[in-house]
């Protein structure tokens, strides 16, 4: 019955919040260049929005263990970061080591600054990528910034 019950949970959450659990998947570099409206197709709708600039409209999504920033022009989104929380070291390295394969599989450079920062780019795109430790909250924190270039 417990089974049963987890199943049909996982399924509802599957078919009620698809955009939400999909997006993991998207890196916000693949952002850059691109319409508000194509961030919030894959996003689904952000938590805030400031439009108070047209010049520069911000949106803002946030659940537990990231926060995501997209800023765009008429022209589209010329700034994204994002960043993510990880309980220990381990799983930010991982996170980082996978996030850099993925970006050269899909034609990026890195440039490994120091052990804990890391610069990847390509034509038209910058990212800067970097891991700190937070004393505050004893959690690690993965900053990745990429921009228009």
């Amino acid at each position: 019955m417990k089974r049963q019950f987890l199943c049909l949970l996982i399924l509802l959450t599957l078919l009620l919040f698809p955009q939400q659990l999909l997006s993991q998947k998207h890196h916000v570099e693949e952002m850059i260049g691109k319409k508000l409206s194509e961030v919030t197709a894959v996003y689904g709708k952000p938590v805030h929005q400031d439009k108070s600039n047209p010049a520069m409209i911000c949106v803002f999504y946030q659940n537990q263990t990231e926060q995501k920033t997209f800023v765009a022009n008429q022209s589209g989104v010329f700034q994204a970061e994002v960043n993510l929380k990880f309980d220990n070291k381990s799983k930010a390295n991982q996170m980082i080591s996978d996030y850099i394969s993925q970006c050269q599989k899909n034609g990026f450079v890195s440039d490994t600054l120091n052990v804990n920062e890391f610069n990847i780019s390509k034509t038209g795109t910058r990212v800067n990528l970097s891991l700190f430790e937070n004393n505050y909250s004893k959690k690690y924190e993965v900053k990745i910034k990429a921009v228009k270039m």
